[in-house]
């Protein structure tokens, strides 16, 4: 099954986590499921952008910048437009449309984050849309833009996109067999915006499954917050939360693998290990094995990738009762929850770990456990093959 799949894709070490989504349906594919990037036939000239003036002003629309792999300059269309109109329309969501036209010679097309136009034998196709951070709602919750706002401009991007014919996987479904997400969460926020309640498909993002062993004592207990975005992720909170911590119990050790400024913390460095940025291999081999807790206060959260590579090598977390954590993060079997920017109630549950080595270790057990059903590439995989099957039946 020769499948065209339409996503973030940067191989750098800058990478967010659609960046990370790709990879693994990349390197762990559903059984006879042969994936084709679109970035690589676009390379092989199998496929081609079309109509670079339309990208070009309907990602102005949405999110007052170019999509991906476009041109910040085209012949009409001088850089110096494009900044006036950008400090008139405010940020959107940030999603790349992607106008694409030719034949790759693929029986099905996955968008996964990224809006699609498609033409010519694209345009009948098969096509799957999805979502990998299933926060679908960024303007109300990343951007804090109060309710009305936030309802007029996904109502005006709706009509934008549906009049120029784009795919989207909250705005304009009509045209697709399904749409997945990765959590219950996402799975309301699309009903809520009225996509069909027959295309919906909950599937978990699939990881792999790393060998694990016990680590080795040091008379040290390590917390661990991985996130590229620090303040987002509820870094000040760790930090106000370990600096106590520290002070009662001197054996803590926090790292901190994030973009960040030493001094943004805003508490001494005694313990904290700060490292800006990582491979995600490194990250597999040096962070995550000798980590005793993950840590993922979010202020905003739409999955938390994090948390579940912790799982995967059978760590506890502590993370914010919000979105989708809520069901990443089972409260008193496989970590604990606590409120977003909540230092105090962070302290609390830090402080509990810390003390208390058999409730790491039974936490830990049950996360592997849980990971192994729902999480791992292979489980996952079987039920994003039955989505693929089902939308090739439907044409």
């Amino acid at each position: 099954m020769r499948t065209l799949l339409v996503s973030p894709w940067r191989d750098s070490r800058d990478i967010c986590g659609d960046d990370i989504v790709t990879h693994l349906l990349r390197t762990h594919p559903p059984e006879d499921v042969e994936y084709v990037h679109y970035l690589d036939a676009l390379r092989d000239g199998s496929l081609r952008r079309t109509h670079a003036a339309r990208a070009w002003f309907a990602s102005l629309w949405m999110h007052s910048r170019p999509p991906a792999g476009v041109a910040y300059s085209w012949p009409n269309l001088p850089p110096l437009p494009y900044r006036l109109l950008g400090k008139l329309i405010p940020d959107r969501p940030d999603e790349d449309i992607q106008w694409l036209g030719g034949d790759p010679g693929v029986d099905l097309i996955h968008a996964f984050s990224f809006p699609v136009q498609l033409s010519g034998a694209l345009a009948r196709l098969p096509l799957v849309l999805s979502t990998g951070c299933g926060n679908t709602d960024l303007v109300r919750q990343y951007y804090g833009i109060p309710e009305a706002q936030a309802r007029r401009i996904m109502a005006r991007d709706r009509r934008l996109l549906r009049r120029l014919g784009v795919e989207h996987e909250l705005y304009n479904t009509a045209r697709a067999s399904a749409v997945v997400v990765p959590s219950e969460y996402a799975r309301r926020l699309h009903l809520e915006a009225g996509v069909p309640e027959e295309k919906l498909r909950v599937v978990r993002l699939g990881f792999e499954t790393p060998a694990i062993a016990p680590r080795e004592p040091d008379g040290t207990v390590r917390f661990t917050l991985v996130g590229h975005q620090f303040f987002r992720k509820g870094g000040r909170a760790v930090a106000q939360a370990f600096a106590r911590l520290h002070r009662l119990h001197p054996e803590a050790r926090l790292t901190i693998v994030s973009h960040v400024a030493p001094e943004a913390l805003g508490v001494p460095l005694d313990g904290i290990t700060l490292i800006e940025r990582l491979p995600r291999s490194e990250i597999y081999a040096r962070i995550y094995p000798e980590t005793d807790v993950v840590l993922l206060p979010s202020l905003a959260e739409g999955y938390g990738m994090s948390v579940v590579e912790g799982m995967s090598f059978g760590k506890p977390a502590i993370a914010s009762r919000i979105a989708a954590l809520q069901e990443l993060v089972h409260e008193e079997e496989t970590g604990l929850l606590v409120p977003p920017d909540a230092s105090e109630e962070l302290f609390e549950a830090m402080r509990r770990l810390m003390e208390d080595a058999a409730l790491r270790a039974r936490m830990g057990l049950e996360a592997r456990r849980r990971f192994e059903a729902e999480h791992a590439a292979e489980a996952t995989n079987r039920s994003l093959k039955a989505v693929y099957g089902k939308a090739l039946g439907a044409t």
